[in-house]
C-alpha cells in the first residue's frame, strides 16, 4: 500500500506469534523478536508462590495437559506442563529477560492481586520498555498507585454496532485522562474512523487488538492505527508492506 505514514503502525505479537507456535511460551516470544517485531503482548497471572506466570487463562486445561486452577500450582510447577512442542508455562521474568532491550512489552493484568509482583519483576531490568493493559481497570489503578510513572492502556470493546458514543470507548478515553496513561486499547471490530479520530483528539494513541486479517490490517493502517496486536506478524507485515522495525 501507498499510505504515507503507515510504516509508522507499529505491530506486536499477540501471546508470541501464537499462530505458529503455543501461546504465551518461549518460542512464541523468541520467534517474535527473531521477526524484529515492535513489541510483544502476555497475559500475567499469580501462581500458588506468588510468582508472575504468563498464562492466559485462569485454569490451565487449554493450554497445558494438565487440569486445576493456576493457584494452585507454584511456577516450578507451571514450568514442568506441557504447552505443546516441548514448550510449559514461563515466568515473567523468564519473557522479560528475552525481551529485554530488544521489543517492547505489552503486560495484559489479568487480576489485580499480580500487581506488587509485576513491578518487582519489572524493576529488576534495566532497559526494559513496558506498558500495561488489561479489562481489569481497577487493576491498571492500582498499579498506577504503586508507580505513578507507569504507562496504562484500558482494554475496551468500543462502540460496536447499537452502543451510543457515551459508551465503553468514552469511559475508556477518560480513564487514560484521569490516569496518566498514553493510549487505548481497543478491539479492532469497533474501530472506524470517527473512533481513531476521537482517540487522536485527545492526545493517545490507537492500539488495536486482535487483526489476523490482511485486508482489515490494511484498512486499520489507512485509518491512523498506531498499532496492531496480532498472532501472525508476518502476515500483517506482508499485507500492509511494513518493514518490521
Amino acid at each position: 500500500m501507498n499510505r504515507e505514514g503507515a510504516s509508522e503502525m507499529r505491530i506486536y505479537a499477540h501471546r508470541g506469534v501464537s499462530a505458529h507456535y503455543p501461546e504465551n511460551t518461549l518460542a512464541a516470544f523468541a520467534r517474535a523478536i527473531e521477526l524484529g517485531v515492535d513489541g510483544i503482548e502476555l497475559d500475567v497471572r499469580t501462581s500458588a508462590d506468588g510468582v508472575p506466570v504468563v498464562i492466559h487463562d485462569d485454569t490451565v486445561e487449554r493450554t497445558t495437559n494438565a487440569i486445576g486452577s493456576i493457584a494452585d500450582f507454584t511456577a516450578k510447577q507451571l514450568n514442568l506442563l506441557d504447552a505443546g512442542h516441548r514448550q510449559h508455562v514461563p515466568t515473567l521474568a523468564a519473557v522479560l529477560k528475552l525481551a529485554e532491550g530488544k521489543a517492547r512489552v505489552n503486560i495484559e493484568l489479568k487480576e489485580s492481586a499480580v500487581v506488587p509482583a509485576v513491578l518487582e519483576v519489572t524493576s529488576s531490568f534495566d532497559n526494559l520498555d513496558w506498558f500495561a493493559s488489561g479489562s481489569d481497570w481497577d487493576a491498571l489503578k492500582q498499579l498506577r498507585a504503586l508507580d505513578p510513572g507507569s504507562d496504562v492502556h484500558p482494554l475496551t470493546v468500543g462502540n460496536p454496532l447499537g452502543m451510543d458514543s457515551t459508551g465503553d470507548l468514552a469511559r475508556a478515553i477518560e480513564f487514560v485522562i484521569n490516569h496518566g496513561g498514553s493510549g487505548v486499547s481497543i478491539w479492532e471490530g469497533s474501530l472506524d474512523q470517527v473512533s481513531v479520530d476521537l482517540i487522536h483528539g485527545r492526545g493517545l494513541k490507537v492500539w488495536a487488538w486482535t487483526v489476523n486479517d490482511g485486508d482489515r490490517a490494511c484498512e486499520l493502517a489507512q485509518l491512523g492505527v498506531d498499532a496492531v496486536c496480532t498472532d501472525d506478524p508476518e502476515l500483517v507485515r506482508n499485507a500492509v508492506g511494513l518493514g518490521i522495525s
